[in-house]
């Protein structure tokens, strides 16, 4: 689950008058907290501006820290400091909290790099195109910010999947998701994709249900779906946008449309791909799945039979067992500082 847009680079309002800024040549000062340990007012993510009127767009929080974000931002805009990153610890800013947040500061790049930035960021969050900023701090008084379609970054990658801001404390480097939050689209509106929805909408997946048929790809079926498409699923491609960060479970009225889901979805490599069936079905898929241009890993990769095997018969219960696969994948996407704490974690592992 992503965190809150607002007062971030997720921001449509906030990104499209620091490029109204960038465009008219007025330089800003930009800060950000990368990350955080223990408890803090906001997370990783957050954004402050000082505009060169003296005006100020966002928080990182209030309190002690924003007062010291507020000191670095006048000194970077008025040329006497340099770009910063530092960890502000409790043990410097007495908060209450009893937290530590890292803290950066830069001042604006150049007009055209800022606008071109700025720019770009705004129409991938227009198009909800996934994306990643990262920001290189190797170099505090000159940081390098880029911005990276999902698409063109490897699938090992953890940046490909991740939906929460990363912090390499080694690299120095931060990574920030752009564009919408990872969808789980479920395929088949049948007894179990209708136990299934509201599952997955409880536990913080964004959901959308597909199917062929109309008495059941409808609204009232799926009151917590974000979306409901009624198509052929020969055609999938051509009416929803599966991407490399989102979740797919096809569980469809037989074994030929499952098959063709299967198939049309692979060169997206979504983080987490389910198919109902039986073992036998399974080497019947993967097998077909090979024969059809789809590589043999990623076939093997496919979580089939899907779900948690807890002895589930009932769809109410086979529901369940799905959802939990897809919150302990979810879960190990992330870094392993930011998984579960390990007495949540599944028995057996440290």
């Amino acid at each position: 689950m992503m965190t809150d847009s607002s007062g971030t680079l997720r921001d449509a309002v906030l990104v499209a008058r620091l490029l109204k800024e960038a465009r008219a040549g007025r330089p800003f000062a930009l800060a950000g907290v990368l990350a955080t340990r223990g408890s803090m007012p906001r997370g990783a993510g957050a954004r402050m501006a000082l505009l060169s009127d003296g005006s100020w767009l966002g928080t990182v929080g209030g309190g002690r820290v924003e007062q010291m974000a507020m000191d670095r931002c006048r000194a970077v805009l008025e040329g006497t400091a340099s770009g910063s990153l530092e960890w502000l610890t409790h043990a410097k800013t007495g908060m209450a909290c009893g937290g530590d947040a890292l803290l950066s500061v830069r001042r604006s790049l150049g007009p055209e790099d800022e606008t071109r930035l700025l720019a770009d960021l705004l129409e991938r969050g227009r198009q909800d195109e996934p994306s990643v900023i990262d920001e290189d701090w190797s170099d505090e008084r000159r940081p390098r910010v880029s911005l990276t379609s999902v698409s063109d970054i490897d699938p090992g990658d953890l940046r490909a999947t991740i939906e929460l801001p990363l912090w390499d404390e080694a690299r120095r480097r931060y990574s920030e998701p752009i564009g919408a939050d990872p969808m789980a689209y479920v395929f088949g509106a049948g007894h179990v994709g209708q136990a299934l929805c509201p599952v997955l909408a409880g536990v913080g997946f964004r959901v959308t249900v597909f199917d062929d048929r109309a008495e059941l790809a409808t609204t009232e079926l799926f009151p917590r779906a974000e979306r409901v498409v009624c198509g052929d699923f020969g055609h999938v491609s051509e009416l929803v946008h599966v991407t490399r960060r989102d979740y797919v479970v096809v569980m469809t009225h037989g074994h030929v449309a499952d098959l063709e889901v299967l198939r049309q979805v692979a060169p997206a490599q979504p983080a987490y791909v389910g198919c109902i069936g039986s073992r036998g079905k399974a080497a019947f898929v993967r097998r077909t799945l090979v024969e059809r241009g789809v590589s043999d890993a990623w076939a093997q990769a496919v979580h089939l039979p899907v779900g948690e095997d807890i002895l589930a018969v009932t769809p109410d219960e086979i529901a369940v067992s799905i959802a939990a696969e897809m919150i302990r994948c979810r879960a190990e996407l992330r870094p392993r500082e930011l998984r579960p704490h390990a007495a949540h974690a599944r028995k057996g592992e440290s």
